[in-house]
């Protein structure tokens, strides 16, 4: 206000300046982004892509193999799909029908306007593993926010799920924390979210930044294929809705009172690098199950399944061969 009242020029070319940002943002924010095609790596040839629907949209999924059905849910960040798990999932192929979809808001499924909550994935899952796995109880593998969906989707619905093998399942109370990190200036205007959203947020430079300052341990590890399969993901028309909607807590949920509702046994696998996420965490989830076991997996970080999927594929084989947790007493 003094500078208004001692420059008024200066106040009002300063104020025509942030409409006008705020215009050219509203403009582009509106636009359609353009939808590159998603790469094939996205799965390996292998696998036959097929389609589920659920009452919140289509889910892509990818299939191969015979057996015991065994589910890989990829986590929630920027440019998220099933890529996550490529480098783990086609080794399980002999002894197991392995599937992969991607989440709703997701990769190559469908990614609706509405910000869906935890509990309407959940559901989306439900409706997905019925489809899927007809009369079948399937191993549920899982990383990140969405393990901690599908301890939720265990509690609601047991019959559904034999087994869980859950890689930093989070998303519990901490899940606000992701507000911080600043991605959501100027938040209130749909139209500048958008902008930010697609002219920085899914652009490549952004994702090898945080893949190589946040979500990787070693940034020697980091590939061109991740960052072009991430960044083509993000930038699907639609994208935005997810993970906007994650940022700003729509799928934040508390578990803790459900855990002691999760019959199926449940393996935790904790990275020991995962800036933020300390073990205590997965300890005290492992504590109120009524079936479960924890194992620390030494040198990794967040996205350990794309930087070191030979220790990942180890420790998921281990689990299943391993004995079972004892049925609660009672």
């Amino acid at each position: 206000m003094k500078l208004w009242k001692r420059k008024p020029a200066l106040g009002i070319g300063i104020g025509v300046g942030v409409l006008g940002a705020v215009a050219l943002a509203l403009r582009y924010g509106m636009n359609r982004a353009v939808r590159e095609p998603i790469p094939d790596a996205i799965s390996p040839a292998i696998f036959a892509t097929r389609v589920a629907r659920t009452n919140f949209g289509e889910m892509i999924y990818h299939a191969s193999g015979s057996g015991e059905p065994l589910v890989f849910l990829h986590g929630v960040f920027l440019g998220a799909s099933s890529y996550e798990w490529s480098g783990v999932y086609p080794r399980f192929v002999m002894d197991h029908e392995v599937i992969v979809p991607d989440i709703i808001g997701f990769g190559e499924s469908e990614r609706p306007s509405t910000q869906m909550d935890a509990a309407d994935y959940a559901s989306a899952l439900a409706e997905f593993l019925r489809e899927v796995c007809p009369g079948k109880k399937p191993v549920v593998v899982a990383s990140g926010l969405t393990a901690g969906i599908s301890l939720l989707l265990a509690a609601r619905h047991p019959e559904l799920i034999s087994r869980l093998v859950l890689f930093l399942p989070t998303g519990l109370k901490e899940t606000g924390n992701w507000r911080a990190m600043g991605m959501l200036a100027l938040s209130g205007i749909p139209g500048v979210r958008r902008f930010i959203y697609r002219n920085y947020l899914s652009r490549a430079p952004f994702i090898r930044a945080w893949l190589t300052r946040f979500a990787l341990t070693d940034p020697e590890s980091l590939t061109e294929e991740m960052v072009t399969i991430l960044a083509t993901c993000a930038q699907q028309y639609g994208a935005e809705h997810a993970i906007l909607g994650f940022l700003r807590g729509r799928m934040a949920f508390d578990i803790e009172r459900r855990l002691r509702d999760v019959p199926a046994p449940v393996h935790i696998l904790w990275p020991d690098r995962a800036t933020g996420f300390s073990p205590d965490g997965g300890a005290a989830i492992c504590r109120k199950l009524p079936r479960a076991s924890m194992e620390i997996l030494s040198g990794c970080g967040i996205l350990a399944a794309l930087e070191s999927p030979d220790l990942l594929e180890a420790a998921i084989a281990q689990s299943l061969a391993g004995d079972l947790p004892p049925e609660p007493a009672g």
